[in-house]
């Protein structure tokens, strides 16, 4: 079985679920990982997932961190590599085993997914992250991604597998080719539902949020990560935030910290 996640983050913890000894070992779950990490919420989706168009956008986002061209050609390499897998596995008839969450980057990647594999037949099943649920301590967990859950506890999700239909599949597959008709420069999930969204879709939260005094970027960023759960990285939001200072919202009052790619202080001006 291949398993299949939406985040590098998410594929470490998968492929650690096989490390630890046989008492807390994650059975069932495959040691063959696939991900597709691409951050399909965002950006151009009409071209092939490696294509300049999709580096670009990666660069746009995650341009406060100093990646080096290697980097970069290393990471749309595993990325290639990964969908090459899936596709192979998807023809040779392997079963596929999709982890879900409600992030938007991760329902964009499933929708891709069943549009890639729409004319194969192949066995899908998914396992849908809950919105919340009671651990061993009887305490109450929730996390926006698999990417959160320890790897040692995924084995404790296999019982929400299910298989999904071919209509289930083609329905997906269409909300995709719509998307990418479209093609906004953002995504989300509103009511559940995937749509194309403004680029300021996500701006009031980062408007509501910002201090009336002074304030360190990193702790506007670190508040709203912490307060809406939505799925968003911090990129997108320090994204948003320089568009406010180049458009003379927010005002730079030093640059604290210029090893932190966040740890400019910023101070209001008009919003």
């Amino acid at each position: 079985m291949l398993e299949v996640v939406f985040s590098d983050s998410a594929k470490g913890a998968m492929k650690a679920a096989k490390k630890y000894n046989s008492e807390v070992v994650a059975e069932g779950i495959s040691k063959d990982v696939a991900c597709i990490g691409l951050n399909l919420d965002i950006g151009d989706i009409t071209g092939e997932i490696d294509s300049q168009e999709r580096k670009k956008e990666f660069i746009r986002v995650f341009n406060s961190v100093s990646f080096k061209e290697k980097e970069i050609e290393r990471f749309f390499k595993s990325q290639r590599e990964d969908f090459e897998k899936l596709l192979m596995a998807a023809k040779s008839k392997e079963p596929i085993r999709v982890w879900r969450s409600n992030a938007p980057f991760s329902a964009c990647a499933f929708a891709f997914l069943c549009n890639a594999l729409e004319n194969i037949e192949c066995k899908i099943s998914i396992i849908d992250l809950p919105e919340y649920w009671t651990t061993s301590d009887n305490t109450i967990q929730s996390c926006s991604d698999w990417s959160e859950v320890l790897p040692d506890k995924l084995h404790g999700f296999l019982h929400l597998e299910r298989e999904i239909t071919d209509m289930e599949k083609r329905l997906q597959s269409c909300f995709w080719s719509d998307l990418k008709a479209e093609n906004a420069p953002l995504r989300a999930l509103v009511n559940g539902k995937l749509i194309s969204v403004p680029e300021d879709f996500y701006d009031h939260i980062i408007i509501k949020n910002i201090p009336e005094n002074e304030f360190v970027m990193v702790q506007l960023i670190g508040t709203i990560l912490g307060k809406y759960p939505l799925g968003i990285g911090d990129g997108w939001y320090a994204l948003r935030i320089k568009k406010m200072i180049a458009e003379n919202k927010l005002e730079i009052i030093e640059n604290k910290d210029p090893s932190h790619p966040y740890g400019t202080i910023l101070k209001k001006l008009r919003i």
